[in-house]
C-alpha cells in the first residue's frame, strides 16, 4: 500500500491553514513501506468514520497530532482529495494542505495519482492551535470522482466524508457571522480577466477566465446595465448576454449556484450590529436572483444556494462597465 507522509509541519496562525517546507521532491514525499495503524477508515458509500484527539492526552507543548487515514473504494476510483476545517463551531471552511513538491489542483485539493485510485494511507498532522483552550476543530476529509465542491461534499463524492475531531475541553462559543469587509468586483469585461464574481466561502474574488475550475465556488458577480446599472447577479442568474458563465466554466446550468436577493430597511448601524449567525436568521428566502439599481449605503439581504443567510452593504461604485470600475461591498454571512 502506498503511503503519503505529511513531515515538517508549520502553524501560521488560529485562523489559517498550516504551510510545510520540504527539500524532497515528491518521489522522496510519496513512499512505500511498512503500514502504521490505521486510525481512521474512510470507506466508499460510509459517511460515519469519527476520530477525536483530545488535547489533554497529548504530549504537553504538542503542536501537532499524528492521524493516519485510510481510503478505500470498490467501485469508483479517487481522483481528488478535499479538506475542510470547522474552528469552535464557526462553520466548515476550505482546508489546503500546503506542501513542497505535493501535487494540487487549481482549488486546493490534492491530485491523487493513478496508484492511489482505490486504496490509499496519508499520515496527516493535524494542528494543536496554541490560542486556542476550549472548543473543538473539526476536519471533514473526503475523495472524489472528480471536481468537487467544499460546501457540497455530495459533488462528485466516492469516499468519505470521515472527521477527525481535536477538542480542546470545554464548549464551543456562540458562532459568530463570516465577514467580508471590502470585497471589490469588478465590471465585467470581453477579454475576462476582471475579477468580476465572489465566493462566499471565504471572501475571495475570481476573474471571469478561471471559471473552468472555479465557477462551482461562485455565488454571484456583478454587472453594470445600460438601465439597471449597478447591478448583483447569482452565478445561475447571471446575465448571458454579458457573460455566460455555462460556457466559461465548460458546465450546465445545473453546476451554478443560486444566490436570492432582497432589498432591505436595515440602517447601516443596524448593519454594523450583526456580530452572530442567530443575528441574521430574520432573513428569508426570496424569488430574485438578480437585484438592480444599487446606490451607496444600500443593504440587502440574501439566501445563498446552501440556505445561508447575509447581508451586504454597498460602500462604493465607480459607474460604468469598463475597465477600472466596479462595486464596494460589505459582506456578512451566516457559516
Amino acid at each position: 500500500m502506498k503511503k503519503l507522509k505529511f513531515v515538517s509541519l508549520m502553524i501560521a496562525a488560529l485562523f489559517m491553514g498550516f504551510g510545510f517546507t520540504s527539500c524532497e521532491e515528491d518521489e522522496s514525499i510519496l513512499t512505500t513501506g511498512e503500514d502504521e495503524e490505521v486510525e481512521l477508515n474512510i470507506a466508499e458509500g460510509d459517511n460515519s468514520a469519527v476520530t477525536t484527539i483530545y488535547v489533554s492526552d497529548l504530549e504537553p507543548g504538542a503542536t501537532s497530532a499524528d492521524v493516519t487515514v485510510n481510503f478505500t473504494s470498490a467501485d469508483s476510483k479517487m481522483r481528488r482529495l478535499y479538506m475542510t476545517q470547522n474552528i469552535a463551531g464557526a462553520g466548515y471552511e476550505k482546508y489546503e494542505l500546503e506542501i513542497d513538491g505535493l501535487d494540487t489542483k487549481g482549488d486546493g485539493s490534492i491530485d491523487l495519482s493513478s496508484g492511489e485510485g482505490y486504496d490509499f494511507t496519508f499520515t496527516i498532522p493535524f494542528p494543536v492551535l496554541s490560542g486556542m483552550t476550549e472548543g473543538t476543530v473539526e476536519y471533514q476529509l473526503w475523495a472524489t470522482s472528480g471536481r468537487g465542491d467544499y460546501r457540497d461534499v455530495e459533488n462528485s463524492l466516492v469516499s468519505g466524508p470521515g472527521k477527525v475531531i481535536i477538542h480542546y475541553g470545554g464548549t464551543n462559543p456562540a458562532t459568530g457571522v463570516k465577514e467580508y469587509e471590502a470585497v471589490l468586483l469588478a465590471a465585467p469585461t470581453a477579454d475576462k480577466i476582471s475579477e468580476t464574481f465572489v465566493s462566499l466561502i471565504d471572501g475571495e474574488v475570481y476573474p471571469i477566465e478561471d471559471g473552468v475550475e472555479f465557477a462551482a465556488y461562485w455565488d454571484f458577480g456583478y454587472y453594470y446595465g445600460a438601465s439597471n446599472e449597478a447591478s448583483l447577479a447569482s452565478t445561475f442568474d447571471y446575465p448571458s448576454n454579458i457573460i455566460d458563465v455555462k460556457e466559461v466554466a465548460n458546465t450546465t446550468a445545473d453546476e451554478l449556484n443560486h444566490t436570492y436577493f432582497a432589498s432591505s430597511n436595515l440602517t447601516e448601524t443596524e448593519f454594523g450590529a450583526v456580530a452572530n449567525a442567530s443575528d441574521l436568521d430574520f432573513v428569508t428566502e426570496s424569488a430574485m436572483e438578480t437585484i438592480t439599481n444599487l446606490n451607496v449605503d444600500d443593504v440587502i439581504e440574501f439566501v445563498d444556494n446552501y440556505g445561508n443567510k447575509g447581508l451586504i452593504r454597498v460602500i462604493e461604485i465607480e459607474p460604468g462597465n469598463g475597465v477600472g470600475d466596479y462595486i464596494k461591498l460589505h459582506i456578512k454571512v451566516q457559516p
